[in-house]
């Protein structure tokens, strides 16, 4: 489904109020699959957007992800990402585009 996504953390750590509002969001179809990945080195949920431009899925890989929570205007996705070897929660606001 498309959607608009604000990464809500910067490596594990809480974004600020000013920096979320003045964040611009990524617009794609959110995706979130049981799949097999090799950086976990198991099967899991993994959520991800894709935007159809060359350089797809600006976000990366969000691994064990899950709704963490729903309201009318939106949810939430939480789970780890991995940077550069090391993983860091991180959560999603998503909103219909």
């Amino acid at each position: 489904m498309h959607f608009h996504v604000i990464p809500l953390r910067e490596r594990g750590k809480p974004r600020d109020k000013k920096e979320l509002q003045q964040a611009k969001p990524v617009a794609g179809d959110l995706r979130i699959e049981y799949q097999h990945t090799s950086e976990m080195g198991r099967p899991g949920r993994v959520a991800f957007v894709c935007t159809g431009a060359p350089d797809d899925g600006p976000l990366g890989l969000l691994f064990d992800a899950e709704v963490h929570s729903m309201a009318p205007n939106g949810f939430v996705v939480t789970g780890v990402e991995l940077i550069d070897g090391v993983a860091y929660g991180q959560s999603w606001l998503c909103r219909e585009r």
